[in-house]
């Protein structure tokens, strides 16, 4: 297990805010502070869309808190005059398939790789 430390949060958290945005979720937990997930975006370099990831401790999963975190990157991403976000998912993982169709996100193929899908959203 991590041990979580200021330094640590920082380093997941401290990103380029002209092309990067970070969430990290945390709470306390037999007196630590633990973390729980991250989503994060990388702008494209055309300024245009941005390339999304999110991750979710396992015992925290199916509580809402990827979809808390996603809707507040997708609403951070609007605000921010985006036009797209996307992610890979690999073709397997038909629960983060079902989790962004539930989100609004189009599934498609990823022109590169068959193993994965490409999620996408239009934001503006």
């Amino acid at each position: 297990m991590i041990r979580i430390t200021r330094e640590y949060l920082e380093r997941l958290t401290t990103v380029d805010f002209s092309r990067v945005l970070a969430l990290a979720a945390t709470l306390m937990l037999d007196g630590r502070e633990v973390l729980i997930g991250v989503a994060r975006y990388v702008l494209e370099a055309d300024g245009h869309a941005c390339e999304f990831a999110l991750v979710v401790a396992d015992a925290w999963q199916g509580r809402g808190i990827g979809r808390r975190m996603m809707e507040k990157l997708i609403a951070l991403a609007r605000n921010r005059g985006l036009q797209r976000i996307y992610g890979d998912v690999l073709s397997t993982n038909s629960r983060m398939l079902d989790f962004c169709r539930r989100l609004g996100f189009n599934l498609g193929r990823n022109p590169n790789d068959a193993t994965v899908t490409r999620v996408a959203l239009v934001l503006a």
